[in-house]
């Protein structure tokens, strides 16, 4: 990752009566949270935890760590300056995020990858917004399971039909290496098919989220 990547505008929240900035409190927030569950590059603002290698994927074991304390707040446990309760399709995400759910496993493993996605926001691309505060990752990909709870299975659907797409073009087009983009093709319809069962899985394990209050933006 370069080290220019990306120029941080920070972000400041209320905690315990001061302002804190979340430029600095990604540290603490990993080392607090993460650390425990991934004790080797728990930093998720470092250089060393290169997001752009899938090796540096998030984990469901972090995953379920950033869960809990969304969760926590979510549940009104204690006062936030952020009030979470109000978010849109409250019962719903709660309900996705609970640690008894009977699919919390496919849940979090789901979750994980919408960590994954919404990291582009942070120091992988020049865009950078959060620093890769992972708090504020998962608010991004709730901001979309708001809307819908079914939104990272039908993204994947929908890219991957997108690049078999452009592939086609290229190839009707002569562009590059016929064989090459042959076998790009083959790799990218196999993943497609693996989307669409991801997404026939999403459906059938929707038994114990409520129906969404809120439909649309």
């Amino acid at each position: 990752m370069s080290k220019e990547a990306g120029s941080y505008q920070d972000v400041y929240i209320k905690r315990h009566g001061e302002m804190v900035s979340l430029k600095n409190d990604v540290r603490d927030f990993c080392e607090k949270y993460i650390m425990p569950v991934h004790p080797t590059l728990w930093d998720w603002s470092s250089e060393e935890r290169d997001f752009e290698k899938p090796e540096n994927d998030p984990t469901i074991a972090e995953a379920r760590a950033i869960r809990d304390v969304i969760f926590k707040d979510m549940s009104a446990f204690v006062p936030t300056a952020v009030d979470l309760t109000t978010i849109d399709n409250v019962k719903s995400i709660k309900a996705y995020l609970d640690p008894k759910s009977k699919h919390e496993e496919f849940n979090m493993e789901e979750f994980a990858y919408a960590l994954k996605v919404e990291l582009e926001h942070g120091r992988v691309k020049a865009a950078n917004v959060t620093n890769n505060h992972p708090f504020l990752t998962a608010m991004i990909a709730l901001a979309h399971m708001s809307e819908t709870l079914t939104y990272y299975k039908r993204l994947k659907v929908m890219e991957t039909e997108g690049e078999i797409f452009e592939l086609k073009r290229k190839i009707e087009a002569g562009k590059g290496s016929k064989e090459k983009l042959q076998d790009e093709l083959a790799k990218a319809e196999k993943e497609l098919v693996e989307a669409r069962k991801k997404l026939a899985d999403r459906l059938e394990k929707m038994d114990d989220i409520p129906a969404q209050d809120k439909i649309g933006d």
